[in-house]
């Protein structure tokens, strides 16, 4: 069930990339995966929503679970790893939907060309991170709304965002894991650097 609703979702992205949500039909949809119209309408209610797709397919079942295993979490404390698995996750996310440079634009055209298509992007967009929170919240052991698991999906958001906009520049020839990394670790040494330095302030005060 789930593949199949994920692989309707990729195909009605790659097609909008390249024709626009109008451009094609249902039918051409489910032929193009190889399902029947009846089976489409049971997962979704549009073209539109098969585009924006649901949270949990995003990510391979496989992924999920070695992110889930991947920490190293001590008591009281977050899993020193947690950034760099989300960026493993994000990552495999990315290289598994195979987007190339020209589909994207492709995309984004579509998205001009129908505004109605960015609000449920975004929507999409933060019913994923809804998801991530929890899965978060679930491996560190962490209480439903601890600010920490909003935070640290966060952070990788906004860097995953910054480093697509980069990666799907017709002049770039950087991979995007070495963006998202390169970018991940820059943020850490902030974080380091004002832990520290809060540390040093504390134990000189009077």
């Amino acid at each position: 069930m789930a593949e199949t609703r994920a692989s309707l979702t990729r195909a009605a992205r790659r097609l909008t990339a390249e024709r626009g949500l109008s451009g094609f039909t249902v039918e051409e949809l489910c032929e193009t995966v190889g399902v029947s119209r009846r089976t489409f309408f049971n997962y979704f209610p549009s073209k539109e929503a098969a585009l924006v797709g649901h949270a949990a397919d995003q990510f391979d079942d496989d992924a999920i679970d070695t992110f889930m295993t991947s920490g190293d979490r001590r008591e009281g404390e977050l899993s020193a790893s947690l950034l760099d698995d989300l960026a493993d996750l994000m990552i495999g996310q990315i290289q598994r939907i195979g987007v190339t440079p020209d589909e994207a634009a492709g995309f984004i055209a579509a998205v001009d060309r129908e505004p109605q298509l960015l609000r449920s992007m975004l929507q999409s967009g933060a019913a994923v991170d809804s998801y991530l929170i929890q899965l978060v919240e679930s491996r560190e052991g962490l209480a439903p709304g601890d600010p920490r698991a909003k935070a640290a999906v966060l952070v990788l958001g906004t860097f995953t965002r910054s480093g697509c906009e980069r990666f799907f520049r017709p002049d770039n020839t950087e991979p995007f894991d070495q963006i998202l990394r390169r970018d991940l670790a820059a943020a850490t040494e902030v974080f380091i650097s004002q832990r520290a330095s809060r540390s040093t302030d504390q134990k000189e005060a009077p």
